[in-house]
């Protein structure tokens, strides 16, 4: 049962990758595919593209793994369950585009599995979503991003966008900055309103419907042209995005609680980012237009 759920999975990790790849124009010099075991069970592959053509950074993760304790962190609104044996398989995706005008993209798919003493399912439930963090924002990518996403959203359940969107802006929210991560998109956790093998399908839409969506804007983006002071915006905003992952990222603490391997865990992060105590006039400029576009509810 579980190799037949990961083939899912690595199915969508395949796919993901396959379409990410075309973007470098030239071969990768700095690619890695690793897989990887964990000691107390189960282990995954991480597969890694860094200082590409396109690419500054981007991690494609498959994992899944078996435990005696499920985390904290993935646990929400099941906290008494939280001694029970479990397993947890998903891909994770992050990309970090060397070009300012092209967003910085997340997404992840997961399913976790309680058991009872037996080794029977006695509780399980799906999660994930995906989301964009633009640095130069443009009206319509954003537009479009929660079009398309209510659109397919529609064809399982005419309340997902509505409560999902709403989660995405409450979750990516940096509390400490009073501002969101990005533009929102969708989140979900602990969602079973389907059968098994009919949420497993929702998660490979969810997965097809981010790349289709992301790859839309790349391709749409990826040849503007950009100042030496929107990249250095970029390089610097790109700190919040390591801020909320290190201290808010439910994710995160779910792989380090877990005995996660850290490579893995920590790929999300981008190659070159940096923090700078001040900040020039055009720094402010573009980062009061973007504040605009990123405190903004874009549900459609």
């Amino acid at each position: 049962m579980i190799r037949k759920l990961e083939n899912i999975f690595k199915k969508i990790q395949d796919n993901i990758l396959v379409k990410f790849k075309e973007f470098e124009e030239t071969s990768i010099n700095n690619k890695s595919l690793d897989s990887w075991t964990r000691k107390e069970g189960g282990g995954g592959k991480t597969a890694v593209i860094a200082n590409g053509s396109f690419f500054d950074n981007c991690a494609v993760n498959f994992s899944s793994i078996v435990g005696k304790k499920l985390p904290d962190a993935a646990l929400k609104n099941k906290k008494k369950l939280s001694n029970s044996k479990f397993s947890a398989m998903g891909v994770s995706v992050i990309s970090h585009p060397k070009n300012p005008h092209v967003p910085t993209s997340h997404m992840n798919v997961r399913l976790f599995c309680l058991y009872d003493s037996n080794d029977n399912i006695k509780d399980w439930w799906i999660g994930g979503g995906y989301d964009l963090t633009p640095y130069i924002p443009h009206i319509d990518d954003i537009k479009n991003w929660h079009k398309e996403a209510k659109h397919f959203l529609n064809s399982f359940d005419t309340e997902y966008y509505k409560n999902f969107s709403k989660e995405c802006n409450d979750y990516f929210y940096i509390p400490h900055r009073k501002e969101r991560r990005g533009v929102g998109g969708i989140f979900f956790d602990n969602v079973k309103d389907l059968s098994i093998e009919k949420s497993l399908i929702f998660l490979e839409n969810v997965a097809q419907q981010y790349l289709n969506s992301y790859v839309e804007i790349a391709n749409k983006r990826k040849d503007t042209k950009y100042s030496q002071a929107e990249k250095e915006f970029q390089l610097i905003r790109r700190g919040r995005y390591v801020e909320f992952n290190l201290i808010y990222d439910r994710g995160t603490a779910f792989g380090l609680q877990s005995d996660g391997r850290i490579e893995s865990i920590l790929a999300s992060l981008p190659a070159e980012v940096k923090w700078s105590y001040k900040k020039d006039d055009g720094y402010k400029a573009l980062e009061k237009k973007l504040l605009k576009y990123i405190n903004k509810d874009w549900n459609v």
